[in-house]
């Protein structure tokens, strides 16, 4: 009776012990109970949940006091335990102990330093392990072991508790899961809230009935849907029928098929404005498979469309402009040898010829100095457009560049058809134009190859056309001329002129002769003009007509003006230094030469190069040149003046000069074009036009100077009008530097039996 008594105070007893405890505080209390015995070190509970092993909780002997720690972690994580033997206690429901020979045979990383035995007491329910203390001791085995055999309540009273900790466990587990769901679904709704009120997309979600319940803010911007939005709603009652209808389709197929569909939707906003949309429809399944709806997503592609059809916009413009001419939109050079490939494979597949013609505008040059870049890109475009309408629609006219052009006639049975598209395309190209308000009349001269007899491909035909294009222009320009195989030779020579030109340069074969100015009153010398010359090693003295044209044509004008600038001034200097005084050294400016952006830091640093005061320096521009670009003419114009140099208009009056921008240029003389000098004592116009000159001259302040001076009848008659200088073979043809200094006798200058007093010249006039 009285052990029975015990052992209901013991069951209270434990009761108290873990009341209102949680499944932590349990796991905590129970392995206090055992590392109270002095013989324990340490005790691990691992408990079985779910087929895993937990360490629940870890006691430690230490003084004052145990030292006790819930853990629930996996057995697996700390690695200082037994793993092996702990799952052999679990499987088996078996005790182990362990003396000192056992231990060391598990390895230090299993136990802790001092461990001398240990014991592994399974707690079984219903036969099965649901956990197992693990015990180690300091002390020996046997003493170990009468300590488990007194902590037998412990073990009596663990498989309930534990069995309740597990419980404990599992129902806060899923609590915590729940609360995790409940916490999920809460972001979930809120997420779905906030993308669909502030999505800038379509989203909406439609039962089987095609009745919408669920939709994004987005559709109020829809046209047909007011402010209380889409949902509730059906398609039918919201769109036009053909719309309406389109979706309806799509949602059942996606429904049917149960797959994703894509598509894009023109659909009208409340502002008025249509945009696509690429609208994406799939269904929605529920846990069992079964699709319960549709789930509609539109994303507004309008801003990508609309780049998507720029860039193609953008493509087709950049492919037109590979192939065609910025200017005149006519087939480029490209788009040419394609044409004229495909044109040749289909004469020989015919057995016809084909004929190519090139064209170039006589004298265009002129007219774009004289008029401006503006007004030549208007005469080519006007040009362009005649030859469209003077050929046939299946042949091809194309631009080759600058002022060069190509037709390209198919079929072509018998040569009289191309003469007489030679002949039309004269008479067109030569009826007068209006440009910039000028009446222009243009010509072009026409060189002519044929397919097969004059080449067997592009190239070729094009090389022969263009030997006969030069051809055409020797003979007077304005007229056509085919090819022949004599021509070749012309134009190998054409060739060979600009390799030794070149070659000219680079082995300084050019030289300068000088021409004197005289004042028309005195009789003084007032200057001399360089002149280039050309020494061929071969060929001789090379005329500046032959050799200058070419040069402005390959660009090689810029170092050749370079070095004539630089050689007068070079002389100028060397001629003071001998107390040889001619006056200006005046230097006539090629227009390529005078547009360098840099041209007056180029002059400013030649003068510092030959260290000549630039008041002994005068530099002429033509009028055209002048007038071209008339405001940079300006600024460059002002640049040179301030370094003091002299600055002259050449061949005034053969260009379109405007007074007002002739006010503005800073310059001090005008120059009259010999053409006028020529016949001024038998034509009545070119004596007007040179007397309104010298006029106007005079009253802006400037000197005139005449050019080409040589009879004494002229000289006279430009005296009599006031005209300043004279310069022509009257007073001397263009002399060498030895030539020039001959004519020095004791201090004057002497030429055709006339003397002039060098001490009377001032420097300035």
């Amino acid at each position: 009776m009285q052990n029975k008594n015990t052992a209901v105070e013991l069951i209270k007893k434990f009761q108290q012990l873990f009341t209102d405890l949680n499944h932590k505080q349990i796991a905590e209390r129970l392995v206090k109970l055992v590392v109270v015995k002095p013989v324990v070190s340490r005790v691990v509970l691992i408990v079985e949940r779910d087929n895993h092993l937990y360490v629940e909780a870890i006691a430690c002997q230490r003084a004052p006091e145990p030292l006790v720690s819930g853990v629930a972690t996996a057995l697996s994580r700390l690695n200082y335990l037994p793993q092996q033997k702990i799952r052999e206690t679990f499987l088996l429901g078996q005790a182990q102990a362990l003396d000192g020979d056992h231990i060391n045979t598990l390895g230090e990383k299993d136990t802790q330093k001092g461990c001398r035995a240990c014991y592994l007491h399974p707690i079984l329910e219903k036969d099965k392990t649901i956990a197992v203390y693990y015990i180690e001791t300091e002390r020996d085995l046997p003493q170990l072991q009468q300590a488990v055999v007194e902590l037998d309540t412990v073990w009596t009273f663990s498989s309930l508790l534990i069995r309740q900790v597990i419980e404990m466990w599992r129902h806060e587990e899923q609590a915590e899961r729940f609360r995790l769901a409940e916490q999920a679904l809460w972001a979930s709704e809120t997420y779905l809230n906030a993308i669909l009120r502030y999505s800038p997309a379509l989203i909406s979600v439609k039962d089987l009935d095609g009745n919408v319940v669920l939709a994004s803010e987005h559709f109020k911007l829809m046209a047909n849907i007011d402010e209380k939005g889409f949902v509730g709603k059906n398609v039918f009652d919201v769109y036009p029928a053909d719309i309406a209808q389109s979706m309806w389709d799509i949602d059942v197929a996606a429904r049917n098929k149960q797959q994703t569909f894509e598509t894009e939707l023109d659909l009208l906003h409340k502002d008025g404005t249509l945009h696509t949309y690429l609208v994406v429809k799939f269904p929605l399944r529920n846990k069992e498979s079964e699709v319960f709806g549709v789930c509609t997503i539109g994303t507004d592609i309008s801003e990508r469309k609309l780049a998507e059809n720029a860039l193609r916009e953008q493509q087709s413009r950049l492919n037109y402009m590979a192939f065609h001419d910025s200017l005149t939109s006519l087939p480029n050079r490209s788009l040419f040898y394609d044409r004229i490939f495909h044109g040749l494979a289909r004469a020989r597949r015919s057995n016809s010829k084909v004929a190519l013609m090139l064209l170039d505008i006589d004298r265009f040059k002129i007219i774009n100095d004289s008029l401006g870049h503006d007004s030549g890109d208007l005469l080519l475009k006007a040009i362009a457009m005649r030859l469209n309408e003077g050929v046939r629609d299946m042949d091809t006219v194309a631009r080759l560049g600058g002022d060069e052009f190509v037709v390209v006639l198919e079929g072509v049975h018998d040569i009289d058809d191309v003469i007489f598209v030679a002949n039309k395309l004269l008479v067109t190209l030569a009826r007068p134009l209006e440009i910039s308000g000028h009446e222009i009349t243009t010509t072009v001269s026409i060189g002519v190859s044929i397919f097969p007899d004059d080449g067997s491909d592009a190239d070729e035909l094009l090389k022969n056309a263009d030997i006969a294009m030069y051809k055409a222009k020797e003979a007077g320009k304005n007229n056509c001329q085919f090819y022949a195989k004599g021509m070749n030779a012309t134009a190998v020579n054409y060739l060979l002129l600009e390799n030794d030109l070149r070659r000219a340069v680079e082995q300084e074969q050019l030289t300068l002769h000088y021409q004197p100015q005289i004042d028309l009153q005195s009789g003084e010398l007032m200057g001399v003009e360089a002149l280039v010359r050309w020494q061929h090693p071969e060929r001789g003295l090379v005329s500046p007509a032959h050799f200058i044209p070419l040069a402005e044509e390959t660009g090689l004008i810029v170092p050749i003006g370079e070095w004539v600038l630089r050689e007068a001034c070079r002389q100028q200097k060397a001629w003071l230094n001998s107390g040889k005084h001619v006056g200006k050294m005046a230097v006539n400016l090629s227009p390529r030469q005078f547009r360098q952006k840099n041209f007056p830091g180029k002059v400013e640093a030649i003068l510092r190069d030959t260290q000549l005061d630039a008041e002994y320096l005068e530099l002429e521009i033509t009028e055209s040149c002048a007038m071209e670009h008339a405001g940079e003419t300006i600024n460059h114009l002002k640049q040179l003046n301030e370094m003091g140099l002299f600055l002259a208009i050449d061949d005034f009056g053969t260009g379109y000069s405007s007074l007002a921008y002739l006010q503005r240029f800073p310059i001090q003389k005008l120059k009259i074009d010999s053409s006028f000098v020529h016949d001024i004592h038998d034509d009545h116009n070119d004596a007007a036009i040179a007397k309104t000159i010298i006029g106007l001259a005079h009253g802006m302040q400037l000197k005139v100077v005449a050019e080409g001076v040589e009879t004494e009848y002229q000289a006279e008659w430009l005296r009599q009008q006031g005209c300043d200088q004279a310069q022509g073979f009257l007073y001397a043809k263009p002399l060498s530097p030895k030539q020039f200094e001959s004519h020095f006798h004791g201090g004057k200058f002497a030429f055709d039996g006339n003397v002039v007093k060098l001490d009377a010249l001032k420097v300035g006039a």
